[in-house]
This record gives structure tokens, C-alpha cells and sequence, in this order.
């Protein structure tokens, strides 16, 4: 079991109790598509419950796109959002393996009905108040602009992946976009950031 704050990542098959505050996330650790244990998913997992505790998540209107994951890999911080409040959301991968890896995922943790999954990339038709990308700096660079365009007016965009030798290349990208650097937090040699859009 991984704990990153309220956040609770576990296999299946765990019985471990956990707090009545906090949000579980069951992800089989055997799959190779993010179980939690990499710095850039705890990145981006921490950041997720930053928008928890401020209140994005729980505002977010039940009958639009909510959340959107860019990347979605395992589907596990579409969960955690999910888990913490955000009343739906979607998300994009490349690769069909993985997108099969997500709404299993989802489904198992009860989230199917509140999730969507598909295989795709950007630009996507409507943009979303939310947007989360754990991706590498050089995807995170090459698709500023598309994932800029992502984000609805107001809205936040949490980027995590990203080596802190290529942070201040990944910023000069967003804020030629006029999107606004609202937090930056790191773990080893990754870094997280947070931006507003408008």
C-alpha cells in the first residue's frame, strides 16, 4: 500500500483499513502502465489533492467533461481525482493497451459510470477546467500549445514528468502561452508545475 497524503494506492487484494477521509485507488501493481510508486505520479497525485483541498474538484460541474487526463496511462490519477471528489472526467492515451488498462481499472474501483476512456491525442473537441499531463519535458514542450488549448478560460493545468534540468525550458513554453506558473513542487530530480489559465 502507497499513501501520498489522503490519497490510498492498493492492490487488490489488500484488507489494510484505511482513514475514513481518505480516497482509495486499487490498482494492480503488476501492470506496467503507473501503480503510484514513480516520483512523477506522486507529483502529480500530490497536485491532484492540492485542487482537493482548494475546494476545484468538488466545484466542477457534474454534466461537463470535469477532468481530463492527458496521457492516462493505468487511469490512476483520473481515479484519484474521481475518488476525491471531481464528479467526472475523462481520459486520452496513445497506446490501446493502456486505455484497456484504465477502464479496467476504473470499473474495478467503481468509476466507470463517471469516467470515460478513450484512445486518442490532442487537440481534444471540448476543453475542460481541469487538465492533468504526466508526460516527459520534451511531449510536455512540443504539445504546450495544444495542451494550453485544453484548458477552458480559468482553469488549471497540472504538469508533472518533467527532470528539474528541463523545468525552466518546460516554463518559458507555458508562459509564452500567457498561462500564469501557480505552483511548482519536486521530489528528487522531477518537478511538478500548476498553471491558471486566463
Amino acid at each position: 500500500m502507497t499513501r501520498i497524503g489522503r490519497i490510498v494506492i492498493r492492490p487488490p487484494w489488500s484488507e489494510q483499513a484505511v482513514g475514513a477521509g481518505d480516497a482509495v485507488v486499487t490498482i494492480d501493481p503488476g501492470q506496467a502502465f503507473g501503480t503510484g510508486l514513480h516520483p512523477t505520479t506522486r507529483l502529480a497525485l500530490a497536485g491532484i489533492q492540492r485542487w482537493s483541498d482548494g475546494g476545484h474538484l468538488r466545484a466542477l460541474p457534474s454534466d461537463g467533461v470535469g477532468i481530463l487526463d492527458v496521457g492516462t496511462g493505468s487511469g490512476i490519477l483520473l481515479a484519484a481525482a474521481l475518488q476525491l471528489g471531481a464528479p467526472r472526467g475523462s481520459g486520452i492515451d496513445t497506446d490501446p493497451l493502456a486505455v484497456e488498462a484504465a477502464q479496467r481499472n476504473l470499473a474495478q474501483n467503481g468509476l466507470a459510470t463517471r469516467s470515460h476512456i478513450a484512445l486518442g491525442s490532442l487537440p481534444v473537441a471540448t476543453p475542460a477546467p481541469l487538465v492533468v499531463a504526466n508526460l516527459v519535458a520534451a511531449l510536455q514542450i512540443e504539445l504546450a500549445p495544444l495542451l494550453a488549448a485544453a484548458v477552458t478560460p480559468g482553469g488549471r493545468l497540472l504538469t508533472s514528468g518533467i527532470f528539474t534540468e528541463r523545468a525552466e525550458e518546460t516554463v518559458r513554453a507555458f508562459t509564452q502561452l500567457d498561462m500564469r506558473l501557480a505552483g511548482r513542487w519536486e521530489e528528487g530530480e522531477w518537478v511538478a508545475l500548476e498553471w491558471t489559465h486566463g
